[in-house]
């Protein structure tokens, strides 16, 4: 009697090649995102040298309720409970002031909590140097709904270090001219919190930037950025690490795992086309997930207007500050 041959597993026809593709697809893209979180957090010092001033500190959080802020520069202004509220602008901005000192290298991360924050605003965080009194820096926020994301300090690079005299928020038009005073809505402050150094908040910054697009950069065609100014670390970027690191993860299983009977491999190249398709998935995620908000502020800032004042509105140099091209031509330039 021949002997026997032992049956050797084989994909069942209705997961066909793709559906174990993926699965393995997506184990490889898991073990490629914890490989590259565990290099990030193992090398942070030497991707990010400008947090190193700001780690290793022994400070606590701080929060100052909204109704600290001291209104230097507002058209309309009172406070509820412990918010502060802007009801209008003094002319085209509004600034409120915390006169509280502090060590910079203590907060690289700075959250203010509001509400109302429309897209016809712009919003920044100014403060002055304990050592230079006379100037101000300042950094802008970046808007998430009708609220901010947390900024990261560390990027006003030399000038945020040492003894911080005092910092203020300054809410001023955007670049859609049609509209003034926040979209004649308040803006309520509810407080403003000082964050020291943690990898929670790093983590926080990361989600932020993604979640949130850069709207209207001033560009001639829709272009979407990666990331906003003040982003850590860009999707494209960790996107495509992702992709390669996955793809020698999946050869590294390949290799190592050869045997067929610890369960039925699909072939490799359909691995790698199926972890290129998780990788295009995420990347095209958030970027149409800003897509879909930059139609959205396309169509409140264009939609249903004359030509005058959609070009009154545009954020390009020539509608926006018509005082630095031919300004006399409008609507026609």
């Amino acid at each position: 009697m021949a002997d026997a041959q032992e049956p050797q597993p084989q994909t069942a026809p209705s997961d066909g090649i793709w559906v174990p593709a993926l699965k393995e697809a997506g184990v490889a893209f898991a073990a490629a995102a914890l490989l590259l979180a565990i290099f990030y957090v193992s090398a942070f010092r030497w991707i990010h040298p400008e947090f190193v001033p700001f780690m290793d500190r022994e400070a606590s959080k701080v929060v100052a309720p909204g109704k600290d802020l001291i209104p230097v520069s507002v058209g309309g202004y009172r406070v509820e409970d412990n918010s502060a509220i802007i009801e209008d602008f003094n002319g085209d901005e509004a600034i409120l002031a915390l006169p509280r000192s502090f060590q910079a290298e203590d907060y690289p991360f700075i959250k203010v909590n509001l509400q109302g924050f429309t897209r016809y605003s712009k919003f920044k965080i100014l403060w002055r140097r304990a050592d230079d009194l006379s100037q101000t820096h300042a950094l802008e926020f970046n808007r998430s709904g009708d609220e901010v994301t947390q900024i990261a300090m560390v990027y006003g690079n030399d000038n945020y270090r040492g003894k911080i005299a005092d910092i203020a928020l300054l809410f001023y038009d955007g670049p859609a001219l049609g509209f003034e005073n926040n979209n004649n809505l308040d803006i309520t402050v509810h407080s403003i919190e000082l964050r020291p150094f943690s990898a929670g908040r790093v983590a926080e910054q990361i989600l932020e930037d993604w979640r949130n697009p850069p709207l209207w950069q001033g560009y001639s065609n829709n272009i979407v950025l990666g990331a906003h100014s003040q982003a850590l670390l860009p999707p494209n970027l960790v996107t495509n690490l992702l992709v390669t690191v996955g793809c020698l993860a999946a050869l590294t299983f390949t290799l190592v795992v050869r045997s067929p009977q610890i369960y039925a491999r699909p072939p490799f190249l359909a691995t790698l086309c199926a972890i290129c398709l998780l990788g295009l998935i995420l990347n095209e995620t958030i970027r149409w997930t800003w897509r879909i908000e930059q139609a959205f502020d396309t169509n409140q800032r264009y939609g249903s207007r004359e030509l005058p004042d959609k070009i009154q509105n545009s954020p390009l140099r020539c509608g926006r500050f018509s005082q630095s091209c031919d300004g006399h031509l409008l609507p026609f330039f």
